[in-house]
């Protein structure tokens, strides 16, 4: 089970990361590098999970605490770090609007070109 979330994931990192060097849309850029990210959380997630076992919420299967459980750490880093990942995505894409109503297109080129203008 291990092998095919870990050959999912980084096979989403590569999409991600080949459309995030490919693209000159900053808009197809951050969309990728979305993607790219979202493919460590499930590796993370993924090298976490363990057969046979239930989420750390105390139910009538457990009735001690860390019998059948797994470890609840990983999941709630993941989650503060989705969280984050939205939050960064949010005001990125806030930044990709903005220049979209200043300049009226999104290629990454004519933005280098604003640059040597100066």
């Amino acid at each position: 089970m291990h092998g095919v979330i870990t050959i999912g994931a980084f096979l989403l990192l590569a999409i991600g990361l080949i459309g995030a060097m490919s693209k000159k849309n900053l808009f197809k850029i951050f969309l990728s590098l979305s993607i790219a990210e979202a493919s460590l959380f499930l590796y993370f997630i993924g090298m976490h999970f363990e057969v046979g076992k239930d989420a750390p919420i105390v139910t009538e299967k457990v009735t001690e605490f860390g019998v059948n459980m797994v470890d609840p750490v990983p999941q709630a880093m993941i989650l503060t770090t989705i969280v984050i990942a939205i939050a960064v995505l949010a005001l990125s894409l806030s930044f990709v609007v903005n220049y979209f109503k200043l300049t009226g297109n999104l290629d990454i080129d004519k933005m280098n070109e604003l640059g040597e203008e100066s």
